[in-house]
């Protein structure tokens, strides 16, 4: 086992904006099912519903979630909306990368006191596509592009990369993949809210243990540089 410190790192919402491209899509794509009768409040139940039904098998990211607006446009009888929603899913797919706040100051910090893996969720094309764009990758040792977070998930990574869990740090806004989880692996844990996290993620934290909670991502350079 390494004994030096590990530091996984969630991406999405976490190093860069996320969410807010697919909240822009979810408010165009109600508006225009809104011009056809289509009240807000029924799609937005369709779509979550689809989603968390969906989530299970196709996993997370553009491809998935343009999946289920085609099948919500088609149960509405919207299948006119099919090629607007292609046009959208390649949207989210290169679109360009906004960093969060202290990101690109304090990663080199990180990096010169601890060993950086890179731990996101979705499809791995997608996921090293926004890597690359955002210049971020030399600062990591390793980049894992996994299906789900979950217990089973940081057993492995604790297996692979042979680092001492209490010697070992997830990082992410995500209660339900990021901290949860984690703890129950026996690992540190580091929130760091996002100010619209996707409703999926929301959970509350899971009160055994310790976990950090920080403002902003340059507050990790007080704890970890």
């Amino acid at each position: 086992m390494s004994t030096t410190r590990t530091l996984l790192i969630d991406a999405d919402d976490t190093l860069w904006e996320n969410n807010i491209y697919f909240e822009r899509v979810i408010a165009e794509f109600v508006a225009a099912l809104g011009q056809q009768g289509h009240a807000a409040e029924r799609v937005d139940q369709l779509l979550w519903e689809t989603e968390q039904r969906n989530v299970k098998v196709t996993g997370y990211g553009s491809q998935a979630f343009c999946q289920s607006l085609h099948e919500v446009a088609r149960q509405l009888g919207a299948t006119a909306l099919d090629s607007w929603i292609q046009g959208k899913e390649a949207w989210i797919l290169r679109h360009p990368i906004d960093l969060m706040p202290g990101v690109r100051e304090t990663l080199p910090r990180l990096q010169s006191a601890n060993r950086l893996i890179l731990l996101t969720k979705g499809r791995e094309e997608e996921q090293l596509g926004k890597l690359d764009r955002s210049g971020l990758a030399p600062f990591f040792h390793a980049t894992e592009v996994v299906f789900e977070k979950s217990v089973e998930t940081y057993h492995d990574m604790i297996a692979k990369h042979r680092f001492t869990p209490a010697q070992t740090w997830m990082i992410g806004n995500s209660p339900r993949s990021d901290i949860n989880p984690a703890k129950a692996a026996g690992l540190g844990t580091v929130y760091i809210p996002y100010h619209t996290t996707w409703q999926h993620e929301l959970e509350e934290i899971a009160p055994d243990g310790g976990t950090i909670v920080l403002e902003n991502f340059g507050q990790l350079a007080t704890h970890f540089a």
